[in-house]
């Protein structure tokens, strides 16, 4: 499963057991300043295709975007009003979680199988606070592949002006039982394989 915590955004977390004890911590400033990214109009359609913002690893990904439409809850604010960082991490695990079951993998399929698909590392900018009765969007898309991981992108925007809030670069590794890296097993790289067909505008 991915991970179902939400970690501070400013923890990079290592690709392996070896490195597990070695956290690379940073604490970048609360907001980066941004240029306007080129988006175009958000319409009644559940996803849509921008310009790649990093990039690629491994196999071939999406082009186009996942969309799942969220709203601000208190509970989620800071002391300074504001979403606090930590959050956003769980609103990114929640859009991948719908990606994946769009394409017929479900998370509770994987852990059934004795396996699961854990987050490995997840890189985020901030770039504008979301507050109290924000209503947001976070698009998500499959960015890579290889044998044992996959690499997500997702993008958050306020709404309705599509201001953006956050950018974000996630990996998440197939592990056993035993939780070590195996590849991904046929049934479900069947699905990427197919889904990622079906996307190709080629």
């Amino acid at each position: 499963m991915l991970q179902n915590l939400a970690f501070p955004a400013h923890v990079v977390f290592p690709g392996s057991r070896a490195d597990a004890t070695f956290l690379n911590l940073r604490r970048p400033p609360i907001f980066f300043p941004f240029s306007p990214l080129r988006v175009p109009s958000l319409s009644i359609a559940r996803s849509f295709t921008v310009e790649a913002f990093i990039d690629l690893k491994g196999g071939k990904g999406m082009s186009a975007f996942h969309d799942v439409e969220l709203k601000i809850r208190d509970y989620e604010l800071d002391q300074y009003s504001v979403v606090n960082n930590a959050i956003y991490a769980s609103y990114c695990q929640h859009a991948r979680h719908e990606l994946l079951e769009s394409i017929g993998v479900s998370c509770d399929g994987v852990a059934r199988t004795g396996n699961s698909l854990a987050l490995s590392e997840l890189s985020i900018k901030f770039l504008a606070p979301l507050r109290s009765g924000d209503k947001f969007v976070v698009k998500v898309r499959i960015s890579g592949s290889s044998a044992t991981r996959m690499y997500f992108e997702d993008f958050i925007f306020k709404l309705p002006n599509l201001e953006p809030i956050l950018e974000a670069k996630a990996t998440a590794v197939w592990l056993d039982k035993n939780y070590h890296p195996v590849r991904i097993p046929p049934e479900f790289r069947s699905k990427f394989v197919q889904f990622l067909r079906h996307d190709d505008p080629n």
